[in-house]
């Protein structure tokens, strides 16, 4: 076997937020028009969210988000974040939309502008089981966030997502949903003003 002098792709470690909006074919169904303005004013609330919190947009395919993050606390935060404004949208205008999120940490492939790798993969899955209007993250991401967000999470136990060789231990959260008032008070305080001009 030859040995590389080299390494043959790029590498990094990264937090990956991955969302879609939970029964967008039945909306589409029901209203095509309607939902596509409806998607487009969701996108111009949301996407600032994610890059206030310090994420890049990797993807945006149909109802999809796909983000990446330096730091799986901010990830986390930044899931709050868009489910809250979600919230806010909803309250507003029926019918309302719900995104499912999921957010892994782990080792990626970097070409370019794109990402790829098993890390990707399971965010994506997380997402696909995550309740809609709720988060789902992996243990990975847990260890780094269960100190440091106001966020209660409920173990999942482990999970055999599709095409995913070994279980993935998860927890889910509301982003409503928190340890205790005083952390509460303490997110809204550090929480980014994000509210649309």
């Amino acid at each position: 076997m030859a040995v590389l002098n080299q390494p043959t792709s790029v590498r990094k470690l990264a937090a990956i937020l991955s969302a879609d909006i939970a029964a967008y074919s039945a909306l589409m169904g029901a209203d095509e028009e309607g939902t596509v303005r409806k998607l487009r004013e969701v996108r111009e609330a949301v996407l600032p969210i994610i890059e206030k919190f310090g994420g890049r947009i990797i993807d945006l395919a149909g109802d999809g988000i796909l983000a990446e993050f330096p730091s799986a606390v901010r990830a986390v935060e930044s899931a709050t974040a868009v489910q809250r404004c979600m919230a806010e949208l909803n309250a507003q205008r029926e019918p309302a939309m719900l995104f499912r999120i999921g957010v892994n940490a782990g080792d990626v492939i970097h070409e370019g502008e794109r990402l790829y790798g098993d890390g990707i993969n399971v965010a994506a899955r997380l997402q696909a089981i995550a309740e809609p209007g709720c988060i789902c993250i992996s243990n990975k991401v847990h260890e780094e966030v269960r100190d440091r967000v106001a966020l209660a999470f409920t173990d999942m136990g482990d999970q055999q997502l599709k095409n995913i060789a070994r279980p993935v231990p998860a927890f889910s959260t509301s982003a409503h949903e928190s340890t205790s008032e005083s952390k509460e008070a303490w997110l809204k305080a550090k929480k980014p003003d994000f509210q649309r001009r």
